[in-house]
């Protein structure tokens, strides 16, 4: 810095997503460019900035610092103010202060970089095949990390002291490992271990990985450890390691995922659009739904009846070791019984492995939370996240305005827990069904992990408005905010596209409280502000059993029979005699009405003879989506009537009478399918026409669908109006947290 120049000296406070993502490196090369002085540090708000120099260099430094800024950084909020010049001449990087209050975002974990892989693959590097090498700007942080601000000692690292080699990188401006908190390498980083299925050593390092691939080779099951948690893998190209995994993991028929040695062994087993890539070679690297090839090689085993296949490609460094080696794709489903959460300690791993697995790959970096491979389907072009868990979790979603801070609870199933963070609202993974023990525990162990890591005393607990899970939020001890399920889903898909209203969302899934005592699902709800009501739904039927009818579709296609009109059982389906269902339908309590549009595509599915029992959440209404997609007759919709009133219904019995008519005369069931399908989105778009808004969104699991999604959004927008879809948070009961804490903050805005 020049003595001649004035100098002015800033004081600048960075909050969001900016620990864990290379930023502290960047402000300093940014710093050093412009030759200013003074330092940067994390801090539990964030990244603390001060910086002196010319009034033009600082100028400067403020524009290009967001503007340059890595690009998985996520800069929420900046304030800047001027204080006094104290001569700094050279900038540094501060130790972190743990003063303050909390504010700074939990980063997600991060795919292997390209430089990083390519270290893995050049001989004599420091880093030349090993199995856990990172840098500023990938691998693993939200699995690992203990505490903000974001410092070794504060994450499963603190056990591996850097080596002189990996201290001087560290220390070394020009090096892409400055400041990597996570950097390892063989000499002071974790190392591989290769047990039995009884738990019995067997090998260490490159030993234990050249034994594993062999044995995956020869059609063997292993389970290997990962970032998140643990990976059963096998041969995908197996029938019999398929089935014999299938047989282990009491799973039948849920399609399992896949990983890829790269690109290229991708497109040679499923169609890859330019969108589905990009979605694949992002930091977040997700699970991908692609449509499988046939005869491409996959064992017919590993996506039963489903055209898509989950793809994803190496996101770790031991991926990559694992995949180069084998050279062929291999399963990777996580290595729990069905039902069960993801194991991510090693005990646990280790008990399960004598009954998975025939060896189990360990390491000894910990894994301090569960969290699933993230799953994405690209839809109408655009991303539609299935799943939040690894690399793209936690979300964080800009929100109108700061609420309180709040503690959301999100659904009993798919369960992930929410927190607001100033005026974002951040979303955890998604962890399972709260029905088992492990999966509750991991729930309470993530939502104080949430609060305790940003920072969060939560004024208010935000939960479904199900009188249990108003129960379990009342033993919290904090006033409880009750959300409708239903309107939770469609605040979701506003927050994320900052609607304020007026809007109609079509809120579409399988079952949720109803406000009136009934099971809602298939609802179109007007929402403006902090008010909302029920404009329209599906029209009710029983469902004999209640939530049997969520495994059972025969349940749900009884009960359309007998709500339109008690028509006769159809010849054409057989293979069961409907009368005790039918008297279960007259009672009430044991056969609730429902308005689910989940449960009609059971019935329909089951009327079609494509599903007789949901194995696993949505296995019917994929068959029926499967069928529909394969028919080639243009025939038109089967007709849907409206029925006035308030709320207004959609009336599927004309559709169900047509349906039956076509099956009566053995009509393809492709064709059946397919005009189930556009009947009921043209009646949808007519009655949506009737609500008097311009803007609508599409929420709940329904909407999951590609081919419902798209047909509804075309149709839609034929009448005129604005179509928005969700595409970072899920659409499912995965993005409920978002949508309660969104409510919240309307609601506590106008008290």
């Amino acid at each position: 810095m020049s003595g001649a120049q004035p100098l002015a000296r800033l004081r600048l406070s960075v909050r969001g997503a900016v620990q864990g993502v290379g930023f502290r490196p960047h402000v300093y090369r940014l710093a050093r460019a412009l030759a200013l002085g003074g330092s940067v540090r994390n801090a539990p708000s964030g990244v603390l900035i001060e910086v002196e120099g010319p009034p033009a260099a600082l100028g400067d430094f403020a524009t290009r610092l967001r503007a340059e800024a890595p690009a998985t950084a996520h800069v929420s909020g900046l304030t800047c103010e001027s204080v006094a010049v104290r001569g700094e001449a050279e900038f540094t990087i501060a130790e972190s202060s743990q003063a303050g209050a909390g504010g700074a975002l939990l980063p997600p974990d991060r795919a292997t970089c390209a430089a990083c892989t390519a270290d893995l693959f050049t001989p004599g590097g420091r880093h030349a095949a090993y199995a856990f090498t990172a840098c500023a700007v990938c691998g693993p942080r939200f699995s690992v990390i203990a505490a903000l601000p974001y410092d070794r000692a504060r994450t499963a690292l603190v056990d591996f002291p850097l080596c002189p080699s990996c201290a001087r990188g560290y220390r070394d401006p020009t090096d892409r490992r400055f400041h990597a908190e996570t950097q390892a390498c063989p000499a002071c980083g974790p190392r591989l271990r290769l047990c039995d299925g009884h738990g019995r050593a067997i090998a260490a390092d490159a030993v234990a990985l050249g034994i594993v691939v062999e044995r995956l080779r020869d059609g063997g099951i292993v389970m290997v450890k990962g970032i998140g948690g643990f990976h059963l893998m096998c041969r995908a190209d197996s029938g019999p390691a398929v089935a014999t995994l299938r047989a282990r993991k009491r799973r039948p028929t849920k399609p399992f995922a896949v990983m890829f040695p790269d690109l290229a062994a991708i497109a040679a087993w499923c169609d890859l659009a330019p969108a589905e890539r990009a979605e694949l070679c992002s930091p977040a690297a997700p699970i991908v739904l692609l449509r499988h090839r046939p005869g491409s090689g996959a064992a017919a085993a590993i996506a039963p009846g489903n055209p898509h296949l989950g793809a994803m490609l190496p996101y770790a460094p031991l991926h990559h070791l694992l995949m180069a080696a084998l050279g062929v794709p291999v399963v990777a489903t996580s290595a729990n019984l069905a039902g069960e959460p993801l194991p991510f300690r090693d005990a646990d791993a280790l008990a399960a492995c004598e009954t998975l697995a025939d060896a189990i790959l360990l390491h000894d970096r910990a894994i301090l939370r569960p969290v699933e491979d993230s799953v994405v389907r690209v839809v109408g072009g655009a991303p539609l996240v299935l799943r939040l868990g690894r690399g793209l979790a936690p979300l964080a979603i800009a929100m109108a305005a700061p609420p309180p801070p709040l503690l959301a609870l999100g659904g009993h199933l798919k369960n992930a827990p929410g927190v607001t963070v100033g005026a974002e609202a951040v979303l955890g993974p998604q962890l399972g069904d709260l029905d088992q023990p492990r999966t509750l525990a991991a729930h309470m162990a993530l939502r104080a992990d949430l609060c305790r890591m940003h920072g969060v005393a939560p004024s208010a607990v935000v939960c479904d408005a199900h009188p249990d899970d108003v129960a379990g939020a009342s033993r919290l001890g904090l006033p409880v905010v009750r959300v409708q399920h239903h309107l939770a889903h469609v605040a979701s898909a506003m927050a994320e596209h900052g609607l304020a209203g007026p809007v109609l969302g079509l809120a579409w899934d399988g079952a949720g409280h109803g406000t009136d005592g009934t099971v809602w699902g298939g609802e179109f709800l007007l929402v403006e502000g902090a008010k909302w009501r029920r404009f329209a739904r599906l029209l009710p039927f029983p469902l004999p059993g209640g939530d049997a009818a969520a495994r059972e579709p025969a349940r749900a296609a009884v009960g359309l029979l007998v709500a339109a009109g008690d028509v006769a059982w159809p010849e054409e389906v057989g293979g069961m005699d409907p009368a005790p269902l039918r008297a279960l339908c007259r009672s009430r309590h044991l056969s609730p009405l429902a308005s689910s549009a989940g449960r009609l595509f059971d019935a329909v599915a089951f009327l079609l003879g494509l599903c007789a029992r949901n194995t696993f959440e949505g296995e019917a209404a994929m068959a029926l989506e499967t069928c529909a997609d394969g028919a080639r007759d243009a025939a038109p919709g089967y007709p849907f009537a409206l029925v006035e009133g308030d709320p207004m219904a959609l009336d599927w019995r004309p559709a169900l009478r047509a349906l039956l008519a076509d099956l009566a005369r053995d009509a393809d069931r492709p064709v059946i399918a397919a005009r189930f399908y556009r009947g009921l989105v043209a009646g949808a778009a007519g009655l949506a026409a009737r609500a008097g808004v311009r803007d609508i969104v599409l929420t709940g699991g329904c909407f999951q669908s590609a081919l419902l999604t798209v047909h509804m959004t075309e149709a839609l927008a034929a009448a005129g109006l604005r179509v928005h879809r969700h595409h970072r948070a899920p659409p499912g009961d995965g993005g409920l947290a978002l949508g309660q804490l969104e409510w919240a903050r309307r609601l506590a805005a106008v008290e």
